[in-house]
């Protein structure tokens, strides 16, 4: 599984978070310690792959030095996807236990949180690092690592209060200028549609950005079964394996926002005010999860 595709199930979660908690939801603790496990084991990989690498990048053979830094931007590209799902779950966790729905997951979300940021600093001082080099992996990575700040501070702003996403923000107050814009309280009826398009859009950006050299697929996929289970359990058999019939829903999603992203971009679609506001808007196109 690329590891993109965390990006997409940190969307996921954001999207139906809020049902989460008005539904009074505790997550279910299997599948929160199934998300640390497998985190725990990617965390191991990506350190001893920085580490390796980081001493390969500082040889006197530019053949070694370039050699290092396209493994080295695998290991950071792969860090830096799966850190919006790190933080969109804590914070949901967070929520919950702000109104005494679940008191036990954000304790062990956190953890996850925290061991990741040990990961990103590491990850930033390479990039920095590279910068100041004049690396061109080391520029592409910076321009991920933004555009990746500001997809997690939009997610935030759509389902959080601001004061209990502030610990989890890349930017506190680019959460609330995302809250007033894409909150779901804002959104209403047209959440689906404009969502559909928000997520159709940011893959578009990653298939142009993102190497499709996953260093860690199969913990990847693992690490995504686990959160699909702490939001939705009931996606799963009594063998912990994802209902075939929802697979095959969740890949129909996927086509029909690809398709509408390419729709707007070639121009066959009908204007964006008339896809968002429209009376004859087009509500049966939408991610479906």
């Amino acid at each position: 599984m690329h590891s993109s595709w965390l990006v997409e199930m940190a969307s996921i979660w954001a999207f139906h978070a809020s049902t989460r908690v008005e539904e009074d939801c505790v997550f279910p603790l299997e599948a929160v310690h199934e998300y640390w496990l497998k985190n725990r084991v990617r965390f191991n990989g990506w350190n001893s792959m920085l580490t390796f690498q980081s001493k390969r990048i500082r040889s006197v053979s530019m053949a070694h030095r370039a050699q290092a830094w396209r493994k080295t931007k695998r290991v950071i590209e792969e860090a830096l996807l799966a850190e919006p799902l790190a933080r969109i779950t804590v914070a949901v966790a967070a929520r919950l236990e702000a109104r005494q729905i679940d008191n036990d997951a954000r304790a062990i979300l956190h953890s996850v949180y925290m061991s990741h940021q040990e990961v990103r600093n590491r990850c930033l001082r390479i990039i920095a690092d590279g910068l100041e080099r004049g690396s061109q992996e080391a520029e592409e990575l910076n321009s991920l690592r933004s555009y990746l700040e500001h997809w997690t501070d939009m997610l935030l702003g759509y389902f959080v209060k601001t004061s209990e996403s502030h610990q989890y923000a890349h930017s506190p107050k680019r959460v609330e200028d995302f809250a007033s814009e894409y909150g779901e309280r804002h959104l209403g009826d047209q959440s689906k549609i404009i969502w559909s398009l928000l997520i159709a859009s940011c893959r578009a950006w990653l298939n142009k950005h993102v190497e499709h050299e996953p260093i860690s697929p199969r913990i990847n996929q693992q690490i995504s079964e686990a959160a699909l289970g702490m939001l939705h359990p009931d996606l799963f058999d009594s063998m912990g394996l994802m209902r075939t019939h929802l697979v095959h829903r969740i890949e129909k999603g996927l086509e029909q926002a690809g398709e509408t992203l390419q729709r707007l971009d070639d121009g066959t679609w009908e204007t964006m005010s008339s896809v968002l506001v429209g009376s004859e808007a087009k509500a049966t196109v939408r991610f479906s999860v």
